[in-house]
């Protein structure tokens, strides 16, 4: 189970985008891999650069995102995921649900799409791309540790958050702003330019569709990634997909989002998980992460 960018899409998708994108981060679950190692770090980052100052236009459109995430108490949808490598020239098809409840629980779950196929290939500029299933896992965050379950393996970890980083302050994990952040926030962290056509200069967003490209301005942010591109409903504020570019440009991940429901009562809840999403049946599965509270348990019996 990589690290760097799962953990780092799941602080997105636990959607402080997304779902998630996300449902935490290299730099956040310092070295994950490693059993009874793996923390949420809370540290103040360095600044790379200063912001830039924002347009009329970008100003508003901050204010209504801010809106949007105040008012977003659950968020629920259907995701694909794609995650393209740059070096050996392969693409990695997943699906799934995921679920966010604010302020701090999440969850997502992967799975090959039902349109995969094995043997796949697509050609992208001037090179041919293999296309393969990703491996399925599930990233469920309660508000107070984070379940990384491989369920190839039947493996899975616990890793604990630190009280200081709970709650609203979950916020300052790696990347939260495909909401809950304040514009306040987004101005002090990234830098957000409008990529929608300009028509006389004035956006053109009769198409329905916010175009945003961000990029990082702490040191923590850029060490996960080097850009960003953001795609918003005008009407809603809803993330429809995230273009997510890794550091040196060797890799890429693109988060598709379907059927998404803000404040639903019931959803995908009960229709897929029967029950609370947070609360995972692990029973068949060996647990790899020691936790200070208590040792790592085989709990397959």
């Amino acid at each position: 189970m990589t690290c760097g960018l799962n953990c780092f899409l799941f602080r997105s998708r636990i959607f402080q985008v997304c779902l998630g994108l996300g449902l935490l981060s290299g730099s956040a679950f310092a070295q994950q891999n490693q059993p009874g190692k793996a923390t949420l770090q809370n540290t103040t980052p360095p600044v790379v650069q200063q912001a830039p100052t924002l347009t009329p236009e970008l100003s508003q459109i901050l204010d209504n995102w801010e809106k949007a995430g105040d008012f977003t108490q659950k968020l629920e949808g259907k995701h694909l995921r794609y995650i393209y490598d740059h070096v050996f020239f392969v693409e990695k098809w997943s699906s799934g649900e995921f679920y966010y409840e604010a302020p701090d629980k999440g969850r997502i779950d992967l799975d090959a799409p039902k349109e995969f196929k094995p043997g796949q290939k697509r050609t992208r500029g001037d090179k041919t791309y293999s296309i393969e299933a990703d491996k399925p896992e599930r990233w469920i965050c309660d508000g107070s540790q984070v379940y990384a379950i491989d369920e190839d393996r039947k493996e899975f970890q616990r890793i604990p958050i630190p009280v200081e980083s709970r709650g609203n302050n979950i916020v300052d994990g790696p990347m939260p702003f495909l909401f809950g952040i304040t514009k306040e926030k987004v101005i002090m962290r990234y830098h957000v330019s409008l990529n929608t056509p300009d028509q006389g200069g004035k956006h053109d967003l009769s198409q329905g569709i916010i175009h945003l490209k961000v990029k990082p301005l702490w040191q923590q942010d850029a060490a996960n990634w080097q850009e960003a591109e953001v795609m918003l409903d005008a009407r809603s504020y809803l993330p429809t997909a995230i273009r997510l570019i890794h550091p040196g440009a060797t890799a890429e991940t693109v988060y598709v989002f379907q059927d998404v429901e803000r404040n639903s009562k019931q959803g995908i809840v009960g229709v897929v998980w029967g029950g609370s999403p947070f609360q995972p049946n692990l029973r068949g599965y060996k647990e790899l992460t020691q936790t200070a509270a208590e040792p790592s348990t085989d709990i397959r019996k």
